[in-house]
């Protein structure tokens, strides 16, 4: 991806084109889960936190497991969840992996 080269303008700019795909929805969950963390990722790295939390609620519907576990999620959405209103889901995922009360 993108992101992980340090391009996150060209990371967001291909994510959507990739989640159209049909073979995008072949992908094992987990694939699916951990690669929309990357691009929430690159979304936070561009300053986009609707965008962020869009790809890490997605994440969240398609393998919850990905991101209530994976450390990096926990740091996304530790990062995400602060923004003034709390984007819509975030603060529920927030208190999920246990970052609030």
């Amino acid at each position: 991806m993108a992101a992980q080269r340090g391009d996150a303008t060209e990371a967001v700019q291909r994510h959507a084109a990739v989640i159209r795909r049909k073979v995008w929805w072949r992908l094992p969950v987990e694939y699916r889960g951990a690669y929309l963390i990357d691009a929430a990722r690159a979304y936070l790295s561009l300053g986009d936190l609707r965008g962020a939390a869009r790809a890490l609620v997605d994440a969240d519907s398609i393998a919850p497991a990905e991101v209530r576990c994976r450390p990096v999620a926990r740091t996304v959405i530790a990062e995400v969840a602060p923004g003034h209103p709390a984007p819509a889901g975030v603060a529920r995922l927030a208190t999920l992996v246990g970052l609030t009360r």
